[in-house]
């Protein structure tokens, strides 16, 4: 009787360790994915090919630039230093993440957002991201990068906790400039 059972539990038992394999197996897609680099504000993010200190965040419900331009919304303003490790390139990646919903940077106005950074030599700057008309609430999550296909490359991650956030009447978005310090 036991040898015509031992089969089975042998069956069993390597069914259900296969079925824990691919519990654990990590899918296709996870060989692609971005190394995530942590920022916080005021401090520099050093990813494969970018240099970022994010400097500030400010939400207004106007926002204006240097050359008269002028929107009104709910806009969410990042303030930054960023460059480049090894070659010249160019501030293509720079979204917002808030409740699952995947915010672009704005290129309605002159801001950092498509500026063309150099190695050692940070530029300065905003990036503008116009919101739906609703209460700042929960957290956004911005990601940097130098291009829009991250596969495989660093991002700058940084957690902003949007319920902390005043929002003024208006802020301006800065001019894009070479950093000071």
């Amino acid at each position: 009787m036991m040898r015509k059972a031992l089969p089975w539990v042998a069956t069993v038992v390597l069914l259900i360790g296969a079925w824990f394999v691919q519990l654990l197996t990590p899918s296709d897609d996870v060989a692609a994915e971005p190394f995530l680099v942590a920022a916080s504000i005021g401090s520099e993010a050093v990813g494969r090919e970018i240099v970022v200190t994010v400097l500030d965040v400010r939400a207004a419900s106007t926002v204006t630039s240097s050359s008269g331009w002028s929107a009104e919304g709910t806009w969410l303003l990042v303030d930054l230093n960023a460059e480049t490790v090894t070659a010249d390139r160019l501030l293509k990646g720079a979204t917002l993440t808030i409740d699952g919903l995947e915010f672009r940077a704005s290129e309605r106005m002159d801001s950092i957002f498509s500026t063309k950074l150099v190695p050692g030599i940070p530029r300065t700057g905003t990036l503008a991201f116009e919101l739906p008309d609703a209460p700042l609430t929960g957290t956004g999550i911005l990601h940097l990068s130098l291009g829009d296909d991250t596969r495989l490359d660093s991002v700058i991650e940084l957690s902003i906790p949007l319920d902390e956030l005043t929002i003024s009447a208006e802020e301006s978005v800065h001019v894009t400039e070479w950093a000071t310090s």
